[in-house]
């Protein structure tokens, strides 16, 4: 697709405005505010476009491809396709459950990564408003270099509380409960209803029982399919095992866990609110909870 076409035939004017904007130092909240459309966000945070240098340098850096397929299995426009439907998808669950307005919550990207998904938000929250973290210290140093304004934080593992000194309206949680521990997913959970304000919304994505038939993960050694769904239908939720100890309890792996499991093990903290499928990642159940007392 040649987006530099496709951006100017549509938004040639609406562009060049902004590009004025932002070389005036303005903040991508206030310069990119207006888009409504995620796909056309989508494309200026990738920028596979000619022109418009000052809404480039106003968007924070990607890092390479190679780290970009290490981290997502993709990079570029292919890694943007996924992520928009994910970010829209959140938008769509906003919408229908925040009680204020999104400018004003308080948003974490809990398990950021690189930052991938984090910066899609700079247009909808200020700046001071928007937090990430991660347990992986080299991708964090990624983040911090990427995007050196933004509050991102090295967390741990099993953290007991996170490292903010705030709390949040909104956090959401992207491919971490698809790998944790039975453990590590209480001790994160915890966390998390800790640093929510009243009322306020997680939502994050799991692995439904349907995972445990996906060819390319029956792979590993020792994954049976047919006992491992036999233990998803009498626990609620299986995990296998791939990393090492965190203060001797193994945290990471591939997790399946059901609604049911959640309905009886989260619901004591949080309200189920809302499911959902993710359309082009249909082995990334949504799950959509808000914060009890």
């Amino acid at each position: 697709m040649n987006w530099s076409s496709w951006l100017n035939e549509y938004y040639s004017n609406e562009l060049a405005s902004t590009d004025a904007v932002c070389g005036r130092g303005t903040t991508a909240y206030e310069a990119f505010n207006w888009i409504a459309d995620p796909y056309l966000w989508n494309v200026l945070l990738w920028k596979e476009y000619d022109g418009y240098e000052a809404i480039k340098n106003a968007i924070p850096k990607m890092p390479d491809a190679g780290t970009q397929r290490n981290w997502s299995g993709r990079s570029g426009m292919e890694l943007g396709a996924s992520v928009v439907e994910t970010y829209r998808l959140m938008h769509d669950k906003l919408r229908l459950h925040l009680k204020k307005p999104f400018d004003q919550c308080s948003v974490l990207d809990y398990g950021c990564g690189w930052g991938s998904v984090t910066r899609y938000f700079m247009k909808d929250v200020p700046l001071s408003n928007l937090h990430a973290c991660d347990p992986h210290k080299g991708i964090i140093q990624v983040a911090k270099t990427l995007n050196p304004q933004l509050d991102i934080v090295l967390s741990e593992s099993l953290p007991k509380s996170l490292p903010f000194f705030r709390k949040f309206d909104f956090v959401y949680a992207l491919s971490i409960w698809t790998h944790l521990s039975p453990v590590a997913s209480e001790v994160c959970l915890t966390a998390i209803h800790a640093s929510l304000n009243e009322g306020g919304i997680v939502y994050l994505t799991v692995r439904p029982p349907a995972y445990a038939f996906y060819d390319p993960i029956s792979k590993l050694p020792g994954w049976d399919q047919q006992a491992i769904a036999a233990t998803v239908q009498r626990d609620g939720i299986f995990f296998y095992p791939q990393s090492y100890e965190v203060d001797g309890t193994m945290t990471y792996g591939e997790t399946i866990i059901t609604r049911k499991y959640i309905e009886e093990n989260w619901t004591d903290r949080f309200d189920l609110i809302d499911v959902a499928m993710n359309g082009i990642s249909p082995y990334q159940g949504i799950i959509v909870l808000r914060k009890k007392w």
